[in-house]
């Protein structure tokens, strides 16, 4: 598979389809990037074909842990995304990626030792070689060959609405938790044990720095993050699980992906930018602040600001819904962190710029979530007896007292003073940073007073959402918008969305707590998760029991379900509305002016129109 010509039918590993690539033997209906690590791992050596005798193994003579996946590109193959494979077909990141992740830390830690280590140009203007040799990183066993398969997806422009509007999955090749090697030697044999300990003390820092490629979304982590402490808040939430690739066929493995927090904040940073100035100038601010890999519209290629970690992270999986629909869910509670990776630069400001962050996150949980089905409540806590494949996703808060107080919403005028303030700061942002506001974006989702509706009301408890059932009720067929069809019925239609077409409607139920205390939840569920020790890689997570009148858990959810603890007591329920596009139909026409006509008077559960202008 690696010198096949890559065309279709014959070798395309960088697309996830499934295709028939000649006489391979076995299962012919899988994607080329499987049959390509099929073929690799297999002839692979089965012991490590690289010789450390002789060499110091550093950090502390042991392997380094990575906490997730690790990425690096051999840049051999085009549209392909996969390491260096050295000796015996085993994976390595080179020696040159770790001289200068090394070098780097230097400078920050030891800059006296960077021309003696490292080499470089004296002070005399002459070139001296450094006394270090590094040998590159390798796996430390054989399990560099379990779940290599990983998934790029960039769904930012589908998602917001940026031309062009398109979305695909890619395969890249990353590994999974691996332990590595990471051998260095001296030309000095006689160099001293206490430099040695300075060296593994610098090593250790660059290790922080992350390893390998995509390190700000959480890649080649094997520590806590280094950099300056921007914000951070503490979450817990639950919600459908990701898909990865199994094996042999797509119907794949699930798996808890940190990436997802970065893709959420940075989503929404477009929103909020968007409402406040052009299309060119959002995308180029946001670009600055978390970084692109491709040249934007101001023809740079962008070193991002902010860096995120999911740290101190416990997280659960299992399966939930009927057989036919059966899919994973995660249960997670974690702390979320925002580092400066960069230094400030035009106009940027670490006040502004954590004011900013706090803004997106406040954004982020009152009306949304992080994840799959983000735009959608958890059916498992709002509507219990929906028992097919999960939909939508839940998040709490879990230190409100260190929250800045306008980021924790707690009534609707909160909500429309934390908008307010969200596009001040963004304003601010735009003007310390030299750019200009003006105008929204033309895209489908931008936060603006005149272009996007919120509606919200209070909901006594789980039990009360409203706007839920709307999503499960079908216009009369033949015409979704005959006047005799009910406009709060939304499935199928352009408003609700459908397979492969986002929908113009977020529905949110944020927890209202009573004197910022930390979610009521229920007693029996509170009292197993109080009792469950969670472990690395774990959530103290438990199934939710039934409520009065319901039938038992154990028949609502044939399958388990892992869930947090959520609040028992009452939400603030809201339900935002994105104008239609410029080429809707005329019906669609219809359905959305008499749905907001609906709105407006209550939609018979007593919705409120949000003023935030």
């Amino acid at each position: 598979m690696e010198y096949r010509a890559q065309v279709g039918g014959r070798c395309q590993r960088q697309y996830i389809t499934e295709q028939v690539y000649g006489k391979l033997g076995g299962d012919q209906q899988k994607p080329a990037a499987l049959h390509w690590i099929d073929e690799w791992t297999s002839s692979a050596a089965k012991q490590i074909p690289f010789a450390p005798a002789g060499l110091h193994t550093l950090p502390d003579q042991a392997p380094v842990q990575i906490e997730w996946r690790l990425i690096s590109n051999s840049g051999s193959d085009e549209g392909f995304i996969r390491p260096v494979i050295g000796a015996g077909g085993w994976p390595l990141v080179p020696g040159s990626s770790i001289k200068g992740l090394f070098r780097r830390a230097c400078q920050q830690r030891a800059p006296h030792r960077v021309i003696s280590w490292c080499g470089g140009v004296g002070q005399n203007g002459e070139t001296k070689p450094g006394l270090l040799r590094f040998h590159g990183a390798w796996p430390a066993d054989e399990a560099w060959k379990n779940s290599l398969l990983d998934v790029a997806h960039s769904q930012q422009n589908w998602q917001v609405g940026i031309p062009p509007i398109k979305h695909n999955a890619n395969a890249i090749v990353s590994l999974y938790k691996p332990k590595l090697c990471i051998p260095i030697s001296c030309r000095n044999s006689n160099l001293a044990s206490k430099e040695w300990t300075e060296v593994r003390s610098v090593l250790r820092f660059a290790l922080s720095l992350g390893l390998g490629g995509r390190t700000c979304v959480g890649y080649g982590s094997s520590d806590r993050f280094t950099g300056q402490l921007l914000f951070e808040c503490s979450l817990e939430g639950q919600g459908p699980a990701a898909k990865l690739l199994a094996a042999k066929r797509l119907d794949g493995t699930p798996e808890f992906r940190p990436t997802m927090f970065r893709a959420a904040i940075r989503g929404m940073a477009l929103r909020l930018f968007g409402g406040v100035t052009d299309a060119k100038t959002a995308r180029l601010v946001v670009s600055r602040l978390f970084g692109s890999i491709s040249p934007d519209d101001d023809k740079e290629v962008n070193v991002g600001l902010l860096a995120t970690s999911y740290t101190d992270a416990t997280w659960e999986l299992e399966p939930f819904g009927s057989s036919n629909h059966s899919h994973h869910t995660y249960a997670t509670s974690g702390r979320l962190q925002w580092r400066q990776m960069r230094a400030f630069e035009r106009g940027e400001d670490e006040r502004l710029v954590a004011e900013l962050l706090a803004a997106l996150h406040g954004i982020t949980l009152s009306l949304g979530g992080f994840g799959r089905s983000w735009r959608r409540p958890d059916h498992r806590i709002f509507r219990p007896r929906y028992a097919k494949s999960p939909i939508g996703c839940h998040w709490q808060w879990r230190d409100v007292a260190s929250l800045p107080a306008w980021v924790h919403v707690q009534s609707p005028e909160a909500l429309s003073q934390l908008l307010q303030r969200s596009r001040q700061i963004a304003c601010d942002w735009l003007q310390a940073t030299g750019q200009s506001s003006g105008p929204p974006a033309a895209w489908r989702e931008v936060l603006h007073p005149q272009r996007t509706r919120i509606w919200t009301r209070t909901a006594t408890g789980p039990d009360n959402a409203a706007a839920i059932s709307w999503f499960h009720q079908a216009p009369m067929e033949g015409d979704r918008s005959n006047a005799e069809s009910n406009p709060l019925n939304l499935k199928g239609t352009l408003l609700a969305g459908q397979m492969n077409q986002v929908g113009l409607i977020w529905n949110r139920l944020l927890p209202l707590l009573e004197q910022g205390r930390a979610p009521q939840t229920a007693q029996a569920g509170a009292a197993k998760a109080s009792n469950t020790v969670a472990q690395p890689g774990r959530a103290a997570a438990f199934v939710r029991p039934a409520r009065p009148g319901q039938r038992p858990a154990q028949t609502q959810q044939p399958r388990g379900a892992v869930s947090i603890a959520a609040h028992q007591g009452r939400y603030l329920e809201s339900l935002l509305l994105h104008p239609l596009p410029r080429d809707a139909h005329a019906d669609a026409r219809e359905h959305h002016q008499r749905f907001i006509e609906a709105m407006k008077g209550g939609a018979g559960a007593n919705f409120q129109h949000l003023d935030w202008s």
